[in-house]
Order: structure tokens, then sequence, then C-alpha cells
């Protein structure tokens, strides 16, 4: 327990360099808050360094993590697996959250502990990089720009999960770490808006080459920037930052296909802003091309036989959604739902002879992540093999309805909230909107974010930044002090930081 290698700041196996080569370097141990003195010394170094930053997006805490916290803790996921293996899990969606998780994984500790792995990381290359001599300038620029457009996305994750949380912009040793305090919301915040408004003047638009796939952007910057702003309140920068994604020369655009967003097909798609990287072997070249075959982390959940028996798609939300339109596709074409029968499980063109081994209760499936033409028919298959489809953390969809949430909240240019609103919908299947009532609009966008992001973990915090958690979860088990998820335990024994209330 007293180990303070395994908690908080020192989770990092990037930093270390001691007469590594660059593979080496990827993966070596930072030992008890020591950093090497040969790391990040010559240029050679700094991309591997700064891909490491990149590389926490592969850890559970967020690829997997993320998703229960924000899905399965609201109204899209249901938890059925009763195993005690997966007691945690089973109590984030029940609301028995306590600052000590029982059972295997610690699903509240590891989102903790995998976004202050990629602030440390990224505070050892913010401090090392910019003195770092016989560098291209320019890309020296340009990486430092990158880390801290990330540092700001690992910030806004935790403070929009747990409230007041250590502010931490300098590499941390051993008694730096044991002495940590919980730093005041705004000044997270104020902090967020910093590293990406610095990040987004010096980011570019887009890569020319396909081995940077991944890098963030000046886009990502902004759109991130938008979200800060609606989390904000700042509706006229919240505006202005989506509009400035909406307007980049790069060009993006909304996928045609909804469901190939997520199969495999349209991985490289001109909607997906900002993304997570699942591979880079063949064709599929990307930023992990030099040092990795495959990230080494994947998609833990799906219609795999036994894995569906967990993050399994809400039946009222899939069967009994009022508010989806009848012709809207969006959820049949990514979920497999054993009485329907409306997704082709292994891309036939024949639904009718379509079947999983082993449904799960509530016979829906999750199909998001699947790659296209898995047959799925043949018996028990292990997710852990099919999971190398990228995840976008934020698409142009989001932007659309970030962009008229702005307008509509601002009371101006209700029209052009409209439009994209009904950009989205239209993509969809769904009807267009036509109603001008403020209310209605902020009500419309909400489920239309609850439809476009189901199962991507979302939900929760969509709600609780729009301040119905009560209303929507309480009648689930949800209460007041859950606004903000416990400190881990762990955490509040090995430093200074106090308990949020109600734990």
């Amino acid at each position: 327990m007293k180990n303070i290698n395994k908690y908080l700041i020192l989770l990092i196996f990037v930093i270390a360099f001691n007469g590594c080569n660059d593979d080496e370097f990827l993966t070596a141990e930072y030992y008890q808050g020591v950093v090497d003195v040969n790391f990040l010394t010559t240029p050679s170094h700094a991309k591997p360094a700064v891909t490491g930053v990149y590389d926490v997006l592969s850890y559970m805490g967020i690829s997997w993590d993320k998703f229960i916290l924000g899905s399965s803790a609201a109204d899209d996921i249901v938890e059925q697996h009763g195993d005690a293996n997966w007691a945690s899990l089973i109590a984030i969606d029940q609301y028995r959250w306590v600052p000590e998780e029982q059972g295997n994984p610690k699903h509240i500790w590891k989102y903790w502990q995998a976004y202050y792995a990629g602030i440390q990381r990224a505070n050892l290359v913010l401090e090392k990089l910019p003195a770092l001599e016989g560098m291209n300038e320019t890309l020296k620029t340009r990486y430092i720009a990158e880390v801290k457009a990330l540092r700001a996305y690992y910030y806004y994750n935790l403070v929009i999960a747990f409230g007041d949380v250590p502010l931490i912009l300098k590499p941390q040793g051993y008694n730096d770490a044991i002495n940590i305090t919980r730093s005041p919301e705004a000044d997270v915040w104020a902090q967020i808006i910093t590293d990406l408004t610095e990040a987004a003047a010096d980011l570019p638009d887009s890569y020319d080459s396909q081995d940077d796939a991944g890098r963030v952007t000046k886009g990502m910057a902004n759109a991130l920037l938008d979200q800060v702003y609606l989390w904000q309140k700042d509706w006229a920068k919240a505006e202005a930052a989506a509009k400035k994604v909406i307007d980049s020369p790069a060009g993006y655009s909304l996928e045609s296909n909804y469901a190939d967003l997520f199969n495999g097909v349209s991985e490289y798609s001109k909607e997906n802003i900002f993304t997570a990287m699942r591979a880079a072997d063949g064709e599929r070249q990307n930023i992990w091309s030099d040092y990795l075959n495959e990230t080494n982390m994947v998609i833990y959940w799906g219609p795999f036989a036994s894995w569906s028996w967990f993050y399994q798609p809400d039946t009222n939300f899939v069967r009994h959604n009022t508010y989806i339109d009848a012709t809207d596709y969006r959820i049949d074409t990514i979920t497999y739902d054993v009485e329907h029968e409306l997704y082709d499980l292994n891309n036939d063109g024949d639904f009718t002879n379509d079947q999983i081994y082993l449904a799960p209760p509530g016979n829906i499936h999750m199909m998001k992540w699947v790659p296209v033409n898995t047959d799925l028919t043949t018996g028990l298959k292990w997710s852990g093999g099919y999971g190398n489809i990228d995840q976008a953390l934020i698409r142009l969809s989001e932007v659309y309805l970030d962009y008229a949430e702005a307008l509509v909240q601002q009371g101006s240019n209700t029209s052009t909230a409209i439009e994209y609103i009904n950009k989205v919908r239209r993509r969809g299947g769904a009807s267009d909107i036509t109603t001008t009532d403020k209310q209605q609009l902020l009500d419309i966008i909400l489920n239309e974010r609850k439809v476009e992001f189901c199962f991507e973990g979302k939900r929760f915090f969509d709600l609780k930044r729009a301040g119905k958690l009560k209303e929507v979860l309480g009648p689930l088990g949800w209460k007041d002090y859950m606004v903000n998820y416990p400190i881990p335990q762990e955490e509040i024994d090995l430093t200074q930081m106090t308990q949020n209330n109600g734990y």
C-alpha cells in the first residue's frame, strides 16, 4: 500500500534514458521519482519522448475506465455481469461508489492514475525539451504544443470527474508527491485554457505525412477549448472556438455512414478531430509506426461472448427511446439486438441467420469498435484479437452540437443552431427539428448527444454539465454527493489530499 511507485504521479514508463536505443527509451522504467540525467539530451530523444505522452491514451484508465465512468454510471449502459471479480464495475453501475474500491479492476483509481501518468510525462518533456540544443526549432515548437494540448486533455478529464484535483506543472519526485494537495477547480480550468490557447497558436491544421496520423492539431486544441468554455458557461468563447474548427483549412466533414466511424472502414475519416490510435501495422501507418506494432491496450468489450455480459446497452435506451425517430438508424447499426436482428453480423447482406454465440442478458450486444466482416457466429471470441479499431475522442459531430448549444444559450442566431443540429440528425437518418424554443432546443441537443455518442463514456459528464444528474439518474440510484467521483483512497493515504464530500 505504501509503495509510492504504484500511485499517482510516479506511474511513468517512458521517461528514463540510460544508454537505451529509441525502442527501449519508449518503454524504460521511471523509478522513485528520479529522472536519468541523460533523458532528452539529444534531438533523437524528442520524438520517442513525445510519443510517450501520447502512449497513455492506450492505458486502461483512458481506453476502458473512461467509458465505464461515463456510460456505466449513466443511462446508456447497464452492468449485469454479476462476477465477484468485477465487483467494482457493478458498483459503478449501481451507484455504490467508495474511495476504497473492492474487486478488480479498480475503475476509478485506474482512471485517475492513467491521466496523471500522462501529466507527469508531459511535465517531464515540457521541462527538458525547450532547452534541448541542436534540434530544429520549428519541430521543437510543434512538439511542445502537442504536449501542452495533451496535458490539457488529461486535466480536462480529471476535473470533470473529480472537481478539485492536484494541479501539477513540474515533474514530481517522492517528497513532492507525498505532499500533494488538491487545487481549486477554477485554477485547473484556467491552466487548461492556457495550455490549449498556447498550443493552438503553434499547432498545424493538419499533417502531410501519414506517419503523423494521430498527432494533435489546431483543430483538436480549438475543439477541446470549445468544450472547456461550455463547462465555464462562456458561450461566446465556446462559439468562437467551435467556429474555428468548422472553418478549419483541415476540411473536416461528417462521415456519410455513421457505422463506418467504428468498424475500421473510415478510421482516417475527416470527421475525426482527435483520435487514440490503436495500431500501426502494414498500411495503417500512424504516430506509433517507429516504435510499436500495436498499442498496448485495446477495447475490451463488444459482442465477444462472455465479454458482452458487461458493458451492455441498456434495453430502455435501445428499444424504448421515444425521442429517437423511427428512421434514425444509428442505434441499429452499432448494436446487435437479438430481438430485432437489424445488424448484418457477418456482412453477408442477410439478417435472418445472424447470431452471436452466447447472448448476454437482455440479448443486446454493443457493436462499436468491432471490425467489419468479423464473423462472430462460430463460438467464443477473445476481444483482444479484434480491438485494434481507432477510437475517436473528439469528432466533428460533437463540435457541431457544441456550436449549436453555444448559439442557443446566447439566444442569438437560432436558425444557424438548428441547421447544425440537423446536419448531425440527417447523417443518422433522423428528421429535421424546427422548434425555436430555447429549452426545447437544449433538451434536443442533450438527447442528440446521447444517441450520437452512446456508449462512448460521455453521457454522465454531459448530464453533469447540463445540471441533469438528479433528474435523469436520481431514479436509478444516483445521490446528490455523486456529482464528483471519490478520490481513490490509495491517493488520500499517500498524500495530503482531502476527500470529496459525502464519501
